[in-house]
């Protein structure tokens, strides 16, 4: 509605020669997926006609691969491959980049396969778990968040699994906090979701500025 935001092309071209397989093949994929298009609306409006930018778009689903096969998302070499080369094309880039996942967290109620309502007391435990696996992002801990997810095996169906463990794994050491926490509370279908900021921390042992 705002406008087509710019891909950077070059990023794109340099990402793919470096992950070394086919970052293609499901492009079309794009067409009906929204998670990508609900942050372009919002990057447009920011910085439209403001400030140039331009995106990488990706899709990511391979960690739900990981929890059926009951093994870390790097256990499939295209994987560990694929987050090291964007981490590396990041830093070769020597750009200013903001990593964004567009991810929601939880996906109960009959609507998603569930057999009753959920109640108000479901609504406290959602709000609880959710919470409590948001402190594993918060503190920018990808094998954490991950390891959350399946020892529950799933259970809150966790549509951003992916995208916010790439995230977690690519950015390095970081750190931040759960600035909201919300739900769409349709006893039908409730999804949940919140906003995290992340920043650069020291490694362990650094010194800090004063």
């Amino acid at each position: 509605p705002l406008g087509p935001v710019p891909v950077d092309r070059e990023f794109v071209d340099a990402l793919a020669a470096r992950a070394a397989h086919d970052g293609f093949a499901c492009e079309a994929a794009h067409r009906a997926e929204h998670s990508i298009e609900f942050q372009a609306v919002f990057l447009q409006y920011l910085f439209g006609g403001r400030r140039p930018f331009a995106i990488v778009p990706i899709l990511a689903s391979f960690a739900h691969e990981a929890l059926a096969a009951g093994t870390r998302p790097e256990a499939d070499p295209r994987v560990a491959r694929f987050l090291d080369a964007l981490g590396e094309t990041l830093a070769a880039s020597r750009r200013r980049a903001v990593l964004i996942a567009g991810a929601d967290l939880a996906h109960v109620g009959p609507r998603f396969g569930d057999p009753a309502p959920v109640s108000r007391a479901e609504l406290a435990w959602l709000e609880r778990v959710d919470r409590a696996l948001l402190e594993t992002v918060a503190a920018g801990d990808a094998a954490a968040f991950f390891d959350t997810v399946a020892a529950e095996g799933d259970r809150r169906r966790i549509c951003g699994l992916s995208p916010i463990y790439a995230l977690l794994r690519v950015a390095g050491p970081v750190a931040g906090a759960v600035q909201r926490y919300a739900q769409w509370p349709d006893p039908q279908g409730v999804v949940t979701f919140a906003s995290v900021v992340l920043g650069t921390r020291a490694p362990q042992g650094a010194a800090r500025a004063p």
